[in-house]
């Protein structure tokens, strides 16, 4: 073990630790970003705002988004029947949350849903190894028929003038979500889009992260920054990527 190294150990029982020099200059420069929570506030201040929190999953974003902007309305997706049932009962008392029992894709209608050993990797597209640690959570266990809906048809149903915030985790399908949003991106109906992306196939052909880039700017959406980046064999895996509306 290093002295630097020796000394943290002794440091960190203080809530002291000592970095490198290129920690101290960014420091001093304030090189450190905000988290994406920080950028939204940033953006949206304290306006109450419309997110869509596709792949909603246990409701972990929707209370952090509740923290930021307790006055929003949110408009939740989860293919999954009881983590949905489980979204309901932990958010009955805010009539401001709509929970939807469904996937989002770039068509309406089912699709297979491929449910694995680790609920949270569960997909409409079937699972492959990609050498990462994650490969045993993957592993399908059963495969249901699932309802979807285009983001297109919800913006209709819902009413609304302006998606201020889209979030996207759907394991490998955020692409044909956002294809099916296509006439709301040309129109620029989405301020930003807050969306998981993957730099290695854990997913049969499932697009990357320069794929969905690529989309987007094709509507003048520009990437602002990623986030809470997730390593493998020494090499980003994935990350959770924001894009926002150049007219924003």
């Amino acid at each position: 073990m290093s002295i630097k190294n020796k000394l943290n150990h002794y440091l960190r029982k203080f809530g002291v630790e000592l970095h490198g020099s290129n920690y101290l200059q960014a420091l001093a420069k304030g090189d450190f970003k905000k988290n994406e929570f920080d950028f939204f506030k940033q953006v949206f201040k304290s306006k109450p705002i419309v997110i869509y929190d596709v792949g909603a999953n246990r409701g972990d974003t929707i209370v952090k988004f509740l923290e930021h902007f307790p006055s929003s309305t949110i408009i939740a997706f989860e293919p999954v029947t009881y983590l949905c049932e489980g979204l309901r009962k932990l958010f009955h008392d805010n009539t401001n949350i709509k929970i939807e029992n469904a996937g989002i894709s770039d068509s309406t209608g089912e699709l297979i849903f491929h449910l694995n050993k680790s609920i949270d990797t569960s997909s409409f597209l079937p699972s492959q190894k990609a050498g990462l640690n994650s490969d045993a959570q993957v592993q399908t266990i059963e495969q249901k028929k699932m309802p979807v809906k285009t983001l297109a048809q919800s913006y209709l149903e819902e009413n609304i003038e302006q998606i201020h915030i889209l979030k996207l985790d759907i394991q490998g399908s955020e692409l044909k979500a956002l294809k099916g949003a296509e006439n709301l991106l040309k129109e620029k109906k989405i301020d930003i889009i807050y969306t998981e992306a993957y730099f290695i196939q854990q997913y049969v052909d499932q697009p990357l992260f320069p794929e969905i880039a690529l989309y987007l700017s094709n509507f003048g959406y520009r990437l602002q920054d990623i986030y809470n980046p997730i390593y493998g064999k020494g090499k980003i895996a994935w990350c959770d990527a924001i894009f926002v509306n150049e007219n924003l």
